[in-house]
């Protein structure tokens, strides 16, 4: 071989190396992208089956138990030591469409007993549906002849809903629409404070606005263990290892959810199960689109108004956003709206004020969609446009 092909090769093989962190970057940023499929070296803890395999296994009671006390902010008296899962004395009859529950009976420290029912499945009406749930826990929990023990026959009840999608939006929206937990419990509306003697506990844990308020955050040791637990379940089937920075017990429910850990049946409950989901989406998104097509027809000019409804709204929010910037109160901006002062949205009008300043950044039309005006507006008449 000639001494200037040797050259030639070499220089080449030098070039290749200097390329490698450029190479490296443009791979890591195809698979953020989902351009490029990595092979799952864990299961997504958030499916019914894996769900129940982490959280509602007998031999897994420690990682509930921290799960629980974390979630619930249990501590002292209160912590949670011991659980029987599936408990006999929490059995509700009919209710069979509620999937991914799991029902625990609890034993704090001070030997008092915690229902504690965890739910991940959202359905449209699962708000609604969470209420009629808990009635029907806390009347099956007194026995026939015990009516007149209702005071301690009936335990401290939880409903713990930790949800994929947001469940808070739409007509269900809270002034506050960044918060990642919502606690609920009946109040007294003319003290603020929660009923003496309430019996009813509600915890929801929305995981897309925790990965939204934790974007630019890595979860380590530093944090709570709620923290670590949250940013488990989003991340677990994404990760190719173990984190080295986090609680053994967060440790432990990496090494559950391997798949090489599981059985033959168990991975072919997994793949099943997240095949029909994403058929589920498929065959949702198909049906929607199938709609859209059979009603463009009769909803075109109802799309026109809906959408001339929308610019409008658009330029009102942009105008808000303006005078902020300028440092105009909110007081003397509201006597200048239209749209955002109508009956149909007026007991939310400071909280959407609210919300656009302190998203000024965001486009006028995420704004109008995050707070749902087009929807509650939608019977604006076309003489007001």
């Amino acid at each position: 071989m000639k001494r200037e092909d040797i050259e030639e090769i070499q220089e080449g093989k030098k070039d290749e190396v200097e390329k490698l962190p450029e190479k490296k970057q443009k791979l890591e940023d195809k698979k953020k992208e989902g351009e490029v499929q990595t092979p799952e070296i864990f299961a997504d803890p958030t499916y019914d089956i894996t769900f129940k395999m982490l959280f509602g296994s007998d031999k897994n009671k420690d990682v509930l138990i921290s799960l629980l006390n974390s979630l619930l902010d249990f501590k002292g008296e209160k912590q949670i030591v011991d659980v029987t899962i599936n408990s006999s004395d929490l059995s509700v009859e009919g209710i069979s469409d509620i999937k991914g529950a799991v029902d625990v009976l609890c034993t704090t420290r001070s030997h008092q007993k915690i229902a504690v029912e965890m739910q991940r499945k959202y359905k449209d009406y699962f708000l609604p549906r969470s209420q009629e749930y808990m009635s029907k826990i806390i009347a099956g929990q007194v026995k026939e002849g015990e009516g007149q023990r209702y005071d301690t026959a009936v335990m401290d009840t939880y409903i713990l809903a930790i949800e994929k999608e947001n469940i808070f939006r739409g007509k269900y929206m809270l002034k506050d629409k960044d918060i990642f937990e919502v606690t609920v419990v009946p109040m007294v509306v003319e003290t603020k404070e929660e009923i003496p003697g309430n019996k009813m506990h509600w915890k929801f844990f929305e995981l897309p606005k925790f990965t939204k308020a934790y974007k630019s955050t890595d979860i380590g040791k530093t944090n709570s263990l709620k923290e670590q637990w949250l940013d488990f379940l989003i991340k677990c089937s994404k990760q190719t290892d173990i984190p080295d920075n986090i609680d053994d017990i967060i440790k432990k429910g990496y090494n559950i959810m391997k798949l090489a850990n599981l059985s033959e049946d168990q991975r072919i409950l997994y793949w099943k199960q997240k095949s029909n989901e994403m058929e589920e989406l498929k065959e949702q998104k198909m049906l929607e689109e199938k709609a859209f097509q059979e009603g463009v027809e009769e909803g075109i000019e109802k799309g026109k108004i809906k959408g001339k409804l929308k610019g409008e709204i658009k330029g009102e929010i942009s105008k808000i956003k303006d005078l902020l910037d300028f440092g105009v109160s909110p007081e003397k901006i509201i006597p200048k709206l239209k749209f955002l002062t109508r009956d149909e949205v007026k007991d939310k009008l400071e909280s959407n004020i609210a919300y656009i300043q302190k998203h000024l950044e965001d486009s006028d039309s995420d704004i109008c969609d995050e707070l749902g005006l087009v929807g509650n507006l939608s019977d604006f008449s076309t003489r007001d446009l």
